[in-house]
């Protein structure tokens, strides 16, 4: 049961029964069976499991970036298994964001101007040489992903 505003804070994600199920022809993949999940509001949550366990279904379903089979999802009060395309792309520009496991930093742009591609969608934008230097890279904005190691990509993608 997610509890309501009347009653506190919702947590921040709320799943029943949760199931993806990937279709090939006739074959049938269950990457996700019944999951049951509440994440309070504030909460670090660490997702193990072996590989082909579902952590990436998962993860892609709470984002937005797909929907599963059956079952359903809140964030906060919000059901996004009731939202179509459109509304779930607001709810992701304004609530989430990724860091994709190789990144996805374009290789031809600077560390800056792979970070200014998002703050060009953003409602209320940092400023992307502000936002590196958050991370400890302002002294490398200029240089393309190919030149910088794993850790400074991955915090260009965290910029």
């Amino acid at each position: 049961m997610i509890r309501r505003a009347s009653e506190g804070t919702p947590p921040a994600f709320h799943c029943a029964g949760l199931a993806k199920i990937y279709r090939t022809g006739e074959t049938e993949v269950h990457a996700l069976r019944g999951v049951d999940l509440v994440i309070p509001a504030g909460e670090i949550l660490v997702l193990l499991g072996p590989s082909g366990s579902g952590k990436s279904t998962l993860l892609n379903i709470i984002g937005g970036l797909d929907r599963p089979s059956a079952g359903t999802l809140y964030y906060r009060d919000l059901d996004l298994t009731a939202m179509d395309e459109e509304e779930l792309t607001r709810f992701r520009r304004a609530n989430v964001g990724f860091i994709f496991q190789f990144y996805n930093l374009i290789p031809s742009l600077t560390a800056e101007e792979n970070v200014r591609l998002v703050t060009d969608i953003a409602e209320h934008p940092m400023n992307a040489a502000d936002a590196l230097g958050l991370v400890g890279l302002a002294d490398r904005r200029d240089h393309y992903p190919a030149q910088l190691s794993g850790g400074e990509q991955q915090r260009v993608a965290v910029a």
